[in-house]
């Protein structure tokens, strides 16, 4: 590790192996593939990692990037996904990241992260958030916003896949509401 300096890029065709290389052979969460939030829950249910993962491959190749990744040199060492509203619709329908408007184009989401497990709790989240940040406003967002997780215990397997709410705080966003106890909603205007 190289101490905190990051480099970030978008996630396109040409990194699509180094997505690979952080995610390994099954992907995060056992075969996620950053789809959960862009699929119905009756193909969520009827596919498995390998059709994600094909679905996800196909979805950088087609492009625009939905997301960026963290190097610390040559390694890929994070993960977040980036895009606007339109993007993600299942996330739209939750409860605790449903939309404040129908602005689904120049509001964008921060949903989905992967850190590797050497680069947790060393600051590279908030650096996602910041950079992630960056990029949604040069691709047109007026807002950025999440529905991160308020630990109320250690996180076990997975749970901060959708961000940490003090990563959030820590890069300038405002908590608008706290729709359950641990996942409040928040928002930057960019």
């Amino acid at each position: 590790m190289t101490g905190n300096t990051f480099a970030f890029h978008p996630l396109t065709s040409d990194r699509w192996s180094d997505l690979e290389t952080l995610f390994g052979p099954k992907g995060p969460t056992d075969g996620c593939w950053c789809m959960y939030w862009r699929v119905t829950a009756g193909d969520w249910k009827a596919g498995n990692g390998d059709d994600r993962r094909s679905a996800f491959k196909a979805r950088i190749f087609a492009g625009p990037p939905p997301g960026l990744l963290a190097y610390d040199g040559e390694a890929p060492v994070g993960w977040v996904q980036a895009t606007p509203r339109a993007d993600v619709p299942r996330y739209n329908k939750t409860r605790t990241a449903r939309p404040l408007d129908d602005d689904f184009d120049s509001v964008w989401v921060l949903s989905c992260f992967f850190v590797a497990k050497d680069y947790r709790d060393k600051g590279l989240m908030t650096a996602l958030v910041k950079a992630a940040c960056a990029f949604a406003k040069e691709n047109g967002a007026k807002r950025v916003e999440a529905a991160p997780i308020e630990p109320q215990r250690p996180l076990m397997w997975g749970e901060g896949y959708v961000g940490i709410a003090s990563t959030f705080r820590a890069a300038g966003f405002t908590e608008i509401e706290r729709r359950t106890p641990i996942r409040p909603f928040m928002q930057k205007v960019l």
